[in-house]
């Protein structure tokens, strides 16, 4: 399959992996440990001023990785959902500690935990190494330039990689949410997409990635997300050969929504959301 497409995310050490990778099995342990109290119980839910909801798991798991990430590594600067930053370097990490809370308090199994660690080579932090885990199914996506992996929790493991898919017509497509009702913006370039595509569903949030990075799908569109939703997700999926962007095209990190693919038919992609949402209407 060609791939002469960008990357955004950077290159990981041989010295960098060794040291790394194992820290973010620790950090995926204590984030498992953490949420499995939390999940099917019932919870208070609290919005937040951007109208979405959070949890005292969401809370307490990513006090629970700021601890261990303060113990192992003090200097590193530090940026998450729940609690914000902190300056350091030249690495930081990037945490969203239950990415998919909706689906989380809805007792649905398709949320989890983004990781990213980011490197400053002096042009501003990049991920170098990213993290999709989930808590309920006891897997976890460990990916970087160089390579993505599965882990099970009965210790198999395996390296992934995207499906070939040279047809949108063939291609599952997945978002968070569907182009109906009030949740979705750019709904029009979603539906183009949907409409096209084929087979559609709302298997989103980072599980969405994680589908596309082990070849379980080929598309995967979030047209707006903040900045710990993409960190993690865009080494994993360059690193299982998959490609990304942002809904213009772009740098996803900095013009924050995502298009994810296995690669041969992102231009397609691009083509019926740029001809379709209205940002590109304004534009």
């Amino acid at each position: 399959m060609s791939d002469n497409w960008p990357r955004f995310s950077g290159l990981l050490s041989g010295a960098e992996q060794h040291e790394f990778i194992p820290f973010v099995h620790r950090l995926i342990g204590t984030a498992f440990a953490t949420i499995r109290p939390y999940f099917l119980q019932p919870l208070a839910v609290e919005s937040k001023t951007d109208r979405s909801p959070v949890t005292q798991a969401d809370r307490q798991t990513e006090l629970a990785l700021r601890r261990l990430i303060d113990e192992r590594y003090p200097h590193h600067a530090l940026r998450g959902e729940e609690y914000g930053q902190r300056t350091g370097g030249p690495y930081r990490w990037v945490l969203d500690p239950i990415d998919g809370t909706r689906a989380f308090i809805s007792n649905c199994f398709l949320f989890g935990s983004l990781i990213a660690l980011e490197r400053d080579d002096g042009a501003g932090f990049v991920p170098v190494l990213g993290c999709i885990a989930h808590c309920a199914a006891g897997t976890a996506l460990i990916g970087h330039r160089g390579g993505t992996t599965l882990f099970c929790a009965d210790a198999r493991q395996r390296a992934v990689h995207v499906r070939e898919c040279k047809r949108l017509s063939d291609a599952t497509v997945l978002s968070s949410s569907s182009w109906v009702g009030r949740e979705q913006n750019e709904a029009a370039g979603i539906e183009a997409v949907a409409r096209a595509a084929g087979m559609y569903r709302t298997w989103g949030d980072c599980f969405g990635y994680f589908s596309l990075a082990t070849g379980g799908s080929d598309v995967m569109l979030d047209p707006q997300l903040e900045y710990w939703d993409v960190a993690a997700v865009v080494p994993v999926v360059e690193g299982a050969g998959g490609r990304v962007s942002s809904w213009r095209g772009d740098d996803p990190l900095r013009d924050l929504s995502l298009i994810a693919t296995a690669g041969q038919v992102h231009d397609e992609v691009l083509r019926l959301v740029r001809s379709r949402g209205p940002a590109f209407r304004r534009a």
